[in-house]
């Protein structure tokens, strides 16, 4: 209608022309108008649409948050209770050291005591066939103290206590001689020689010299125990700051795959040593670890085999 109209008014080429510009104009601008409205209607749309998103998003992280301090909660309860059972068990432990030296060391060294004063005579002259018989007593009692001295040293190190009291000026040559004298009669009866090779001048150590010599003790005995044939070289180097003490036998070896473990658990001995010894406790090792690691020193075995003998490696600092 409106060309139509224009058309009347406006007669001639210019008519024509007026109109359709005109025309062409409301073409384009309805062309452009109504891709603006879709543009906008698709952004309200997408507008909406990650609203809706991020809604959902919120929730889902509000759920989240809800969920871990849930769990988290939980987690705190288990490791509460965990502490609490862990600080009764170590109450627990308390109450067994205290109780095994007074039940069993107690009495133990009390009996030592008295062996001592009836194999002295100081209740009187006693026959040798009960010489004998008390022999072998002092004998089962000296291994049963060290027994319970044994578990009472686990027990000190496995709560974190002070097990140590170092000294300057330790002579570690004075306590190898010790550990040699203890082993004299076992290393005769079996036929086998025990050497000390040591320098003209060996290093005075920072040390425990009642726990070195349980540590050193524990090492040559086993040596001892599992050579038959050949014998035990004990060697001292002084190195720098350190003092390093090699004790290599001709045993029965250790296999590869068993000595990592040698050192960090409690009962742990090799197949070979549980035939030849089956009533062997092998705790020794792990108190002599735990010694000389508390001497803030390094201890490591090596040995080429079963049968090839072991080398036992003891660093400490001057």
């Amino acid at each position: 209608i409106l060309f139509i109209t224009i058309s009347y008014f406006l007669k001639g080429e210019i008519s024509k022309l007026l109109v359709i510009a005109l025309f062409t104009l409301i073409i384009v601008y309805g062309y452009f108008f109504n891709k603006s409205t879709n543009s906008i209607i698709k952004a309200n749309f997408a507008q909406k649409e990650a609203r809706k998103a991020l809604e959902e998003l919120s929730k889902n992280l509000q759920r989240k948050v809800a969920e871990q301090t849930k769990e988290l909660k939980a987690a705190y309860q288990v490791e509460k209770k965990a502490k609490e059972e862990l600080e009764k068990l170590n109450e627990a432990k308390s109450q067994f050291m205290l109780a095994t030296q007074h039940h069993l060391r107690t009495p133990l060294t009390s009996m030592q005591g008295y062996i001592d004063l009836l194999l002295t005579g100081t209740f009187g002259k006693v026959s040798k066939k009960v010489e004998e018989a008390l022999k072998k007593l002092e004998k089962s009692t000296k291994n049963e103290i060290k027994v319970v001295e044994e578990l009472l040293s686990i027990s000190q190190f496995q709560l974190g206590e002070k097990v140590v009291t170092l000294s300057a000026d330790v002579k570690i040559e004075d306590i190898l001689e010790e550990v040699v004298e203890h082993t004299k009669s076992e290393v005769e009866k079996k036929g086998i020689f025990l050497r000390v090779k040591k320098p003209e001048k060996i290093p005075r150590i920072k040390g425990d010299e009642a726990k070195l010599r349980v540590a050193l003790t524990n090492i040559v005995d086993n040596a001892v125990k599992y050579t038959q044939e050949g014998g035990i070289t004990i060697k001292l180097e002084p190195e720098k700051n350190k003092l390093k003490i090699i004790i290599k036998d001709t045993g029965i070896g250790i296999d590869k795959k068993e000595i990592s473990n040698l050192f960090s658990r409690t009962f742990e001995r090799s197949k070979k040593a549980q035939k030849l010894f089956a009533t062997g406790r092998g705790i020794g090792l792990y108190i002599s670890a735990k010694i000389i690691e508390a001497h803030k020193g390094k201890i490591w075995a090596e040995s080429e085999g079963k049968s090839k003998g072991s080398t036992f490696y003891i660093e400490l600092v001057f």
